[in-house]
């Protein structure tokens, strides 16, 4: 693994566009070694025969079937969401022009 140093953290924010004062610098040089750290410790572990894991729950979920359904009419036809617009403009909800 490579040394983490000063110079590669001023690259990391370089390629990152951050502005990092001198504490900082220092202080995420030293978390940067740390997380590389912990990295190098987990590829450590033999993960030989360890089938891949997409998602933690072993469930399978049951959807519905997708099927279109008739809207809720009124007593003239109309569809009822209608019944609570302010306003309506050809069997629809009219709204204000935006351009």
């Amino acid at each position: 693994m490579a040394k983490v140093d000063v110079q590669l953290t001023e690259k990391v924010a370089s390629l990152a566009r951050l502005a990092l004062s001198k504490e900082e610098k220092s202080s995420f040089t030293e978390q940067l070694g740390q997380i590389l750290g912990y990295i190098e410790k987990i590829s450590e572990v033999n993960v030989d025969g360890v089938e891949p894991m997409i998602n933690p729950h072993d469930q399978i979920l049951s959807l519905r079937e997708d099927v279109a359904a008739e809207p809720f009419l009124n007593e003239e036809g109309n569809p009822k969401i209608l019944d609570s617009a302010p306003d309506q403009l050809y069997d629809g909800f009219k709204v204000p022009q935006i351009l």
